[in-house]
């Protein structure tokens, strides 16, 4: 009989020390990028009511894909499927005065259940921003800068981010004046991108012949300014056109950032057309079979907690993000302890008072828990690949020790008064 408590449930896994240190390290490089853009830092609870994330009309969380349980009262609770609900839920109760735009980013773990696992996490750690109150595509543009920006500042170089509006397809869906079941059908063969199955619908209803060109050409609608250019001269509708014209501006102001160079269009993308109501994208690295980000506006959802005011937000899926920076070769230095600090009985005392003064400095110091024993000190060291052992006879006399590598290696013997100290009160300013 296996021992459960040797072993993590399926979809969750232990992340050890130079992950967890690639982890910490990418979060806070990320954090300043969104701190820079304004944008202040929540926490929303890991879980809550069920209701704040299974609104299905609006595309929240199936109940099936839920990590839900009963609070003693007989509520139904629910762990976080998505940090956007919650911040939405935040941005319509917790202010009395509000003032907009609001900016609010985020860390957090969020939780899905995976009926067919097949390799997939059921806890994933994200980090994003939601932008509210304000709509225009300056505000886009925002979103879609600190995204990249974020990616880049953690280190990612090869990656690019896919943009489409799903005002654009339900203009096309209008002027086909197909039943609503037909349409339907047609926007989950786009998603799904089954365009033989596209070509097939299309073709056997009567209908304009440049909405059904557009639909076959689906495929195809993929790249830059050429792309929606072409799309915008076969179709009438004026939904349709004014989707490309907000993508075209958007474009624009990524000029102006010099990151246009990152982002292209894709008309296809349709997503959850009952949640996103303007531009949605995702983005993809090389190394990464996932995206490691998406996001877009969803002007329709804050009114759902009460006060209506349109949002626009993303979110970077960090477990992706890393594993695109481990297969992109892209080394993050570990901000570890170089030197190890053992001591005699004698020494102990000065030897405590010595790495303190060095860890008020900003550095990384451990302190020895093998004894006076030098060989296992040494040894220990050298399998943590640090530099150096302070080894402290007492509190006048001291040796350091160098742990050999492609230079050699020494011993100096130096009285404690020779050490060289840093200056603890010039660090801090």
């Amino acid at each position: 009989m296996r021992d459960n408590k040797l072993y993590t449930p399926v979809g969750v896994r232990d992340i050890l020390f130079k992950e967890c240190d690639m982890k910490r390290h990418i979060s806070y490089k990320i954090g300043e990028i969104f701190r820079s853009f304004g944008y202040e830092q929540v926490e929303t609870p890991t879980f809550e009511y069920m209701e704040v994330f299974s609104d299905e009309k609006l595309g929240g969380t199936k109940q099936k894909e839920m990590y839900r349980f009963f609070d003693r009262d007989g509520s139904i609770l629910a762990l976080r499927t998505d940090m956007t609900p919650p911040i939405a839920r935040i941005a319509a109760t917790c202010f009395e005065k509000k003032e907009f735009p609001m900016r609010f980013s985020y860390f957090g773990n969020v939780f899905r259940y995976n009926e067919e696992y097949q390799g997939k996490q059921r806890e994933f750690y994200h980090a994003g921003i939601e932008l509210l109150g304000v709509d225009g595509a300056d505000a886009d543009a925002e979103v879609i800068v600190a995204a990249i920006q974020s990616l880049l500042k953690a280190g990612l170089c090869h990656f690019q981010i896919i943009v489409g509006n799903v005002e654009f397809f339900k203009g096309i869906l209008e002027e086909t004046a197909l039943s609503d079941d037909i349409c339907k059908e047609l926007q989950i063969r786009v998603g799904y991108r089954d365009y033989v199955s596209v070509e097939k619908i299309v073709t056997q209803y009567d209908m304009k012949q440049n909405i059904k060109q557009l639909f076959i050409d689906l495929p195809k609608l993929m790249g830059r300014m050429e792309v929606l250019e072409y799309a915008e001269k076969l179709t009438k509708n004026q939904r349709a056109i004014k989707a490309i014209e907000r993508l075209k501006c958007l474009y624009t102001i990524l000029q102006y950032y010099n990151l246009e160079k990152y982002v292209s269009f894709d008309l296809g993308m349709v997503g959850q057309l009952n949640y996103y109501t303007g531009i949605i994208f995702r983005g993809y690295a090389d190394g990464s079979g996932y995206s490691i980000l998406s996001g877009g506006r969803y002007d329709n959802l804050v009114a759902q907690y009460g006060e209506d005011m349109p949002a626009v937000g993303m979110v970077l899926k960090l477990n992706e993000v890393l594993s695109a920076l481990q297969k992109q070769c892209v080394v993050i230095e570990q901000k570890k302890a170089k030197t190890l600090v053992a001591f005699t009985e004698k020494g102990r005392q000065k030897a405590i008072e010595i790495a303190g003064l060095y860890r008020e400095s900003g550095m990384y110091i451990e302190m020895s828990l093998l004894g006076e024993d030098i060989a296992k000190n040494m040894n220990y060291a050298e399998s943590k690949q640090m530099s150096h052992i302070l080894y402290f006879i007492d509190s006048e006399n001291m040796k350091v020790i160098s742990i050999a590598d492609e230079m050699g290696g020494f011993t100096v013997d130096i009285a404690v008064s020779e050490l060289i100290l840093p200056n603890v009160e010039e660090e801090k300013q």
